[in-house]
């Protein structure tokens, strides 16, 4: 009984934890995908990977575009696909955001207040672009309706061997698409797969993007409708900036676009060329031999000129005395009337005091000098192994 009411806090965790995981397992606000539907990125039955990675294996250079089109700078013949979009765009007469990005003036709204595409993308199409829009639902000025499943067929001669698609659900479109595209695939009512021609490009509207989707790309001929899609050596785009991917332009990018793609490949060669350059050795070795001298006696000469300037001679010999008795006391270890005693012994050569208010000759300065200096060396000499103490008062004395 004792260690069940032990083991109690422990059940009683475990429970708690795996009742939390159940919960956010049938939470419907938990996103249990890394990513949306429709992405690239997405490796389940609803993303697009599978047609990302055919389109790559054919030999097209396929990237994913993870930036609005005013910021990609996409090439004039490149083909973005935007495969059911989270969000669209509208804008009524001159859109505050787009003013300052390009020419309105070749946008024509054929809808008052309601256009799907930006000025951007209305510009890029009719450079030669092809756009590949995707939608189940209303996008901007193109609407959807209900068509009946498997009255879908291809009324217009477009995409050569494409002849049958496999919609479920079955969806058209109405709005913006019924009045400006030809249709190419059509249901009893309205169009599901439409073209519109704008300038040197066009636009692709389909009704049923589930056809892209990894679960059904291998379904009728929907992977040769892709391929028709891309085009031959066409750069191709699958636009995930539409399901929330948003990546900013790089320095090197900007620098670029600005015109100095030039320049930063001559800067590079000239830097590589430059550490070539100063790997080679130019003339015989030089000698790595570093100077030896080092600065502490460049300090102690200058000290030393800065005392004799500022100070008299018997203060200079003070201080010089001083200091060899704190050597002694440190050599040593005496204190007190020992290391006097000591220190005389070293000393007693001293003959010359200066007298009250006057200071010592020349001459008298070097003696006095040369008497600590002998001291110091006789101090040195009683480290040495052999050299007694003994010895060393007896030399004092002489």
């Amino acid at each position: 009984m004792k260690r069940w009411i032990l083991r109690l806090p422990w059940v009683a965790a475990g429970a708690f934890v795996a009742a939390s995981i159940a919960w956010l397992s049938r939470d419907p606000r938990v996103p249990h995908e890394a990513f949306q539907d429709y992405s690239v990125y997405n490796s389940s039955a609803k993303g697009l990977s599978l047609a990302f990675r055919y389109l790559e294996a054919r030999g097209c250079p396929v990237k994913p575009l993870a930036r609005s089109v005013d910021r990609a700078d996409l090439p004039a013949d490149a083909v973005l696909f935007r495969v059911r979009p989270e969000t669209a765009f509208n804008f009524t007469g001159l859109d505050q955001k787009s003013l300052h990005l390009k020419d309105l003036s070749l946008v024509r709204a054929p809808e008052p207040g309601r256009y799907p595409f930006t000025p951007e993308e209305d510009e890029w199409v009719r450079g030669g672009g092809r756009l590949v829009l995707a939608i189940d639902r209303a996008y901007g000025g193109i609407e959807e309706r209900p068509v009946a499943i498997g009255t879908t067929r291809k009324v217009f001669p477009r995409f050569p061997g494409v002849d049958r698609l496999d919609p479920s659900p079955s969806r058209g479109l109405a709005g913006w698409a019924s009045r400006e595209c030809v249709a190419v695939f059509s249901g009893d009512e309205a169009p599901v797969l439409a073209v519109a021609r704008k300038g040197k490009g066009e636009i692709v509207v389909c009704a049923v993007p589930e056809i892209f989707q990894n679960g059904r790309l291998g379904m009728a001929d929907h992977l040769g409708l892709l391929d028709q899609l891309a085009g031959p050596g066409r750069p191709v785009y699958f636009d995930e900036f539409s399901h929330g991917l948003d990546r900013g332009t790089g320095t090197l990018e900007i620098l670029a676009r600005w015109g100095f793609g030039p320049c930063i490949v001559v800067l590079l060669l000239t830097a590589l060329i430059s550490f070539w350059r100063r790997r080679v050795r130019v003339g015989p070795e030089e000698d790595d031999a570093r100077e030896t001298r080092i600065e502490a006696v460049d300090f102690v000469d200058s000290l030393a000129l800065l005392y004799t300037r500022m100070l008299p001679r018997r203060h200079l010999l003070s201080l010089y005395s001083r200091a060899f008795g704190q050597t002694v006391a440190a050599q040593t270890g005496l204190r007190g009337p020992a290391l006097e005693q000591r220190v005389r012994e070293f000393l007693s050569s001293r003959t010359a005091r200066a007298g009250k208010g006057r200071d010592l000759a020349a001459g008298e300065f070097q003696r006095e000098l040369e008497s600590i200096n002998e001291a110091f060396r006789r101090l040195n000499d009683a480290k040495r192994p052999g050299a007694g103490r003994k010895n060393v008062a007896g030399a004092g004395r002489s």
